[in-house]
């Protein structure tokens, strides 16, 4: 099937559940002059009256991403993934309407797979993704080993039978998501992490550790810090290597070539050093250059080779850990071969880009640097970087990655990506590249769907996107959802939980809010009527329980009490949630909620935050 007639399919499909009267709707893709010179731009056209008439659009892409803008000015809102997640209007022949030119707001509007997933879960994001307004999906590593891995081995849910799974099914999953994106004629984003890894021959598909014995050559290949050449913390994927020497550099190279030589669907190629920080080279000639001065070397060779090959695939670059230091001797030579993202990993999500104080330059000490959170900080090094590199250009963010099990009524968050979206051309950003669960629909869906909303319509308002969302989600319940939402985002608040704030003062609030939950747990309606706001309903009931556990816990642990008391509490809240987590699995990503929650009960650092 090619995407056109894909756009056929999904029209008629939606139509018919809309309009059961005859419709004459022409789909045709008209490519223009941008549709050969840039392969992001995509642009739409509606031209229908009474049923009658044409969509067009200047590639396949654009053409169906203009299919659901047609659906969405019909009324349609796509929510979530599936059925459960999707309203669909009843609508006479006569107002099926409308007349609009479609460009998106954003180039780049993409979602990156992240967390614990099924296959299922993937197919399911890549299929709403479009719907959405979302236009790319990128697949990091070279078969997505460690994500499907979580999922399928179920290693944080004892309650949970563990399945078999193994790198060979890892990659069958990788063809048919690809096969899905290739249909939708998305972009498709892959690999990233792993290269480094790859180049010493060793495991490059995750973050496990390795004990294989190194030979001379590996050792000689890997960053000397504090006299000694060995694995990071014992991780090949995290392991920096001795970018000075040349054979080091070109070896990575050639992988990214031959890489690109056999997957020739890929769209974009990532290419990313090591994925952890303050392990940089401290050999003497190393020292000659900075960590990005190198980088650009490896990137400007990677670039000669495609081109020796006649490739034109798209190389993307990462700004991230002692990469924020922009290069002060290299620059990149052909500039149109890549694409900069820039990841603000240790940023706050309280606070957006554009509300931020700009601070003073974070200053660089070669493997003992602290990293800012303030966002506006990583704004610095952003100015540094434009500089030097006038290409295209995305942010890479994580507001649904850790914080999604933190801002528990979702509203602060989906105000910070909103703003964070809206400002993304005032500081010469093309675009947003979400590092993400997949699972990302709780506690509070409205952030996800903003997400994609925001970077697709320029004009659309927050408030407005807010309104279509609990109206469409809750129906009749709408302001019943709001006020339960707002109550866990006023005494639950996502500064405290995120450990920016603190005070005696939360303690009561805690408390209030507490009781507050219990309220609205007794008040919860059922809705038998309306799949969508059914579903709605249970996704809630489910948050407010969870929460309410978490919230018993924090107020255990500040009234000081016996530290096995606070963990039967901390069992009894997670056994909750392990015995509930197959029934809502489409919407939370449980290998994450048991990492953050745990994170939040017992103050403890998770994750990338962990640091050392």
């Amino acid at each position: 099937m090619t995407t056109t007639e894909f756009c056929r399919r999904e029209l008629d499909r939606y139509l018919s559940m809309i309009c059961p009267e005859k419709t004459e709707i022409e789909l045709r893709v008209l490519p223009d002059e941008s549709s050969s010179t840039d392969r992001f731009f995509e642009y739409g056209e509606i031209r229908v009256e009474k049923g009658k008439g044409a969509i067009t659009g200047n590639r396949p892409r654009a053409l169906l991403l203009t299919v659901y803008e047609f659906l969405r000015c019909l009324g349609c809102v796509f929510l979530r993934p599936g059925k459960g997640g999707e309203v669909i209007p009843k609508r006479d022949v006569g107002d099926v309407t409308v007349f609009t030119d479609f460009t998106p707001a954003n180039r780049h509007r993409g979602i990156t797979i992240e967390g614990a997933v099924s296959l299922e879960n993937v197919l399911n994001i890549v299929d709403w993704a479009a719907k959405v307004g979302f236009n790319s999906y990128y697949i990091q590593f070279r078969t997505a080993y460690e994500f499907f891995k979580r999922w399928y081995t179920h290693s944080s849910n004892p309650l949970l039978e563990k399945e078999t799974f193994g790198a060979d099914q890892s990659e069958e999953y990788v063809e048919k998501i690809v096969a899905e994106i290739k249909l939708r004629d998305m972009i498709y984003h892959a690999v990233g992490h792993g290269w480094t890894a790859e180049c010493l021959g060793l495991p490059s598909n995750g973050w496990s550790g390795s004990e294989a014995e190194l030979s001379s050559e590996q050792k000689e290949m890997i960053a000397e810090i504090g006299g000694e050449r060995k694995l990071f913390k014992g991780i090949p994927l995290n392991t920096q290597l001795c970018y000075s020497e040349e054979s080091v550099r070109e070896k990575l190279a050639e992988e990214v070539a031959v890489y690109a030589e056999n997957h020739l669907e890929t769209d974009v190629i990532h290419f990313w050093l090591a994925d952890d920080y303050n392990n940089v080279c401290e050999c003497s000639q190393c020292a000659k250059k900075s960590l990005s001065d190198w980088y650009v070397m490896i990137l400007n060779r990677i670039d000669e080779k495609l081109t020796e090959r006649h490739i034109d695939t798209k190389i993307c670059f990462l700004v991230y850990f002692e990469l924020y230091w922009a290069p002060t001797t290299e620059r990149i030579v052909h500039e149109d071969r890549f694409i900069m993202m820039f990841a603000p990993l240790f940023r706050s999500y309280t606070t957006s880009f554009g509300n931020s104080r700009i601070d003073k330059k974070t200053e660089y000490k070669k493997n003992k640097t602290e990293y800012p959170t303030n966002p506006g900080a990583y704004l610095n090094f952003w100015q540094d970087w434009k500089k030097i590199f006038h290409g295209d250009t995305f942010d890479f963010d994580y507001h649904l990655m850790w914080d999604i099990n933190r801002d528990f009524g979702g509203e602060t968050l989906a105000k910070v990506l909103f703003d964070d979206v809206r400002s993304l051309k005032k500081f010469g950003m093309n675009g947003f590249m979400s590092c993400q669960l997949q699972r990302a629909f709780y506690p509070n869906g409205l952030p996800f769907y903003l997400l994609g909303r925001a970077l697709a319509d320029g004009s659309e308002t927050l408030e407005n996107i807010r309104k279509t969302y609990y109206s469409a989600s809750f129906g009749k319940y709408a302001t019943f959802a709001e006020e339960a939402y707002g109550i866990l985002e006023k005494y639950v608040p996502f500064s405290y939980v995120r450990e920016e704030t603190s005070g005696k003062e939360y303690i009561s609030l805690l408390e209030t809010g507490r009781e507050k939950i219990k309220e609205k747990l007794k008040e919860m309606p059922e809705e038998k009527d309306f799949e969508v706001i059914s579903v709605s309903l249970l996704i809630l009931e489910f948050a407010l329980k969870n929460i309410l556990g978490i919230v018993e816990c924090l107020i255990t642990k500040a009234n000081g009490a016996e530290s096995d008391f606070l963990e039967e509490e901390e069992s009894k809240r997670m056994d909750f949630f392990n015995r509930n987590e197959q029934k809502f699995q489409p919407y939370v990503d449980g290998f994450y909620f048991r990492m953050i929650t745990e994170g939040i009960v017992k103050s403890k650092k998770v994750g990338i935050y962990a640091g050392d």
